[in-house]
């Protein structure tokens, strides 16, 4: 008999064309394919199975350059009360390998820092998050990274939520400033983009997204719509796909819907325009209200 051939296609292959990636990873010039390459994203997330084989299928430690995933850190060893540290940022849920897989996809020739923040429930303190930026801030020049990304989200706000983060008292009674080392990290051109949140709101969005030199992103579908979940006010600018994203999970792939995973597509969009923009000798400058200010 006669049968239609039936085509499945990963998701992540549809949202690619959406933003342009796959153009600008085809884009060959300087002796370079413009794909993020010498450019790192530094992911705040539940870690990563970097012996994945879509992720290169090694861990660099902080020494092996070779490997895309090639350091990171763990802020909640333990994967309960995060009172143990250590080097290695496997993965506990999944979420972190999918963000990662939308990272590789969109700058293919960007490295990987993994900072596990959160525990097995997906629960991140704040003072372990607030560590988790600075350790991307004060790693930069080691592992060049340009770009923080973080798909995590709390408390709702309909406004700038600075002042609510630069001084809570932590467990142990220390002062954290989460809005301080987002904007330090700023200070030194690293792009902080951060999800709004999944309440489907259109008058709030979750912190720390809503801190002024966050880059807040949304969602969108693959129809060029505003995905009905995402939340955004007036503060927000800036959409990427986020609804079906097929991508790397702890065991193949798995397909998802969220701001979490919009987020790491504009990672990796400016892990690319960080590269572009090194060969021309010019810099991104991020600091200032919602993120962007400009191009040097």
């Amino acid at each position: 008999k006669v049968s239609k051939i039936r085509v499945f296609q990963a998701t992540l292959q549809d949202s690619l064309p959406l933003i342009n990636a796959d153009d600008a990873n085809n884009l060959f010039t300087n002796n370079s394919y413009m794909n993020g390459t010498g450019q790192s994203v530094c992911i705040i997330d539940s870690g990563v199975n970097y012996s994945h084989s879509a992720l290169g299928g090694c861990y660099g430690n902080n020494t092996n350059f070779s490997c895309k995933i090639i350091g990171g850190y763990d802020f909640c060893a333990d994967d309960s009360d995060c009172l143990v540290r250590d080097f290695d940022p496997m993965d506990v849920g999944g979420h972190g390998t999918h963000v990662s897989g939308i990272v590789s996809g969109v700058a293919s020739g960007a490295k990987i820092i993994m900072i596990k923040a959160s525990n097995s429930t997906g629960a991140f303190y704040l003072d372990d998050l607030k560590n988790a930026v600075d350790w991307c801030t004060n790693n930069a020049s080691l592992f060049n990274i340009s770009v923080i990304s973080m798909s995590l989200g709390g408390e709702l706000y309909t406004s700038y939520c600075d002042s609510d983060y630069d001084g809570d008292l932590s467990v142990a009674g220390d002062v954290v400033n989460l809005t301080g080392s987002i904007n330090n990290a700023t200070a030194k051109n690293i792009s902080v983009v951060v999800a709004t949140g999944n309440d489907g709101s259109v008058t709030q969005m979750s912190s720390p997204a809503c801190i002024g030199n966050a880059i807040p992103v949304g969602a969108s579908t693959k129809s060029d719509e505003i995905a009905s979940y995402s939340n955004r006010n007036s503060l927000l600018s800036l959409v990427a796909p986020g609804s079906n994203i097929n991508s790397t999970w702890l065991s193949g792939y798995a397909g998802v819907s969220g701001t979490s995973m919009a987020t790491p597509h504009v990672a990796g969009a400016i892990a690319v325009m960080n590269q572009i923009l090194n060969l021309s000798g010019r810099t991104m400058n991020v600091k200032g209200t919602n993120g962007f200010e400009g191009i040097l």
